[in-house]
């Protein structure tokens, strides 16, 4: 038996306040392609949102008022948040902003949506000459499980997969890196092997604990796979 997709994100990312170095490693990979401007995508209840306020101007955006708020009370008052910005990314953006937005921030969003390549091409509409957009997608498609059924998600990606949907809405591909290659042991025990339909939080803490080393190992050694994949698509 499902359980309701929408209480099963909120209680995933409860889970996910126990993985700050996890939100911080995500952040230090996506720094260099930031803007000056950003326009975080599903933003949650702002993992990352606190990440990209410390270095950047922020719009923060989702298809869940709740996060939104969450989000509005969490960092009211902070120098670096524009706006918070309720968007259905199913559809194009129905708002405009005094400055241009040279960046979108998309992660752990797109697999959630049937017509993913129709979204990305409202992301190239949105973004101005030179901008990028960084995204973040689970990956490796034999990985798909409860898990990911659970969460909602359509799909997990392969590199060929993303590759071809971002070059088919004209983005030039600039960077294509398979991350967290450690994770995959956790994500098939826990929703192939095990059938679990939620996080634990045990373990979440326990790799939380274990990311420092797993950054120092990734440096030595790069993951030829990985749980997830980051792309960044620039528009020409």
């Amino acid at each position: 038996m499902h359980l309701d997709i929408e209480k099963t994100n909120t209680l995933t990312l409860s889970i996910l306040d126990e993985a700050p170095a996890y939100h911080q490693w995500i952040f230090e990979k996506m720094r260099p392609w930031l803007g000056e401007t950003v326009m975080e995508v599903g933003c949650g209840v702002g993992h990352l949102t606190g990440l990209l306020l410390q270095q950047k101007r922020v719009i923060a955006s989702d298809i869940n008022e709740d996060y939104l708020k969450t989000v509005k009370d969490k960092f009211r008052g902070h120098p670096n948040l524009e706006a918070t910005f309720h968007w259905d990314i199913r559809h194009p953006s129905p708002g405009r902003f005094h400055e241009p937005i040279d960046s979108i921030v998309c992660s752990n969003v797109l697999e959630h949506l049937g017509e993913d390549e129709k979204t990305l091409g409202y992301f190239y509409q949105f973004l101005p000459p030179g901008g990028k957009l960084i995204l973040l997608v689970p990956a490796l498609k034999w990985l798909y499980n409860v898990l990911d059924e659970e969460l909602g998600h359509f799909r997990r990606y392969s590199r060929r997969e993303i590759r071809q949907k971002l070059e088919a809405q004209r983005f030039k591909i600039s960077q294509l890196a398979f991350l967290n290659g450690f994770g995959i042991v956790g994500w098939f025990i826990n929703g192939t092997l095990l059938r679990r339909r939620l996080l634990s939080v045990q373990q979440v803490r326990i790799f939380n604990k274990l990311v420092p080393f797993f950054i120092q190992i990734e440096k030595i050694i790069p993951m030829p796979v990985g749980q997830s994949l980051m792309v960044i698509g620039e528009k020409g």
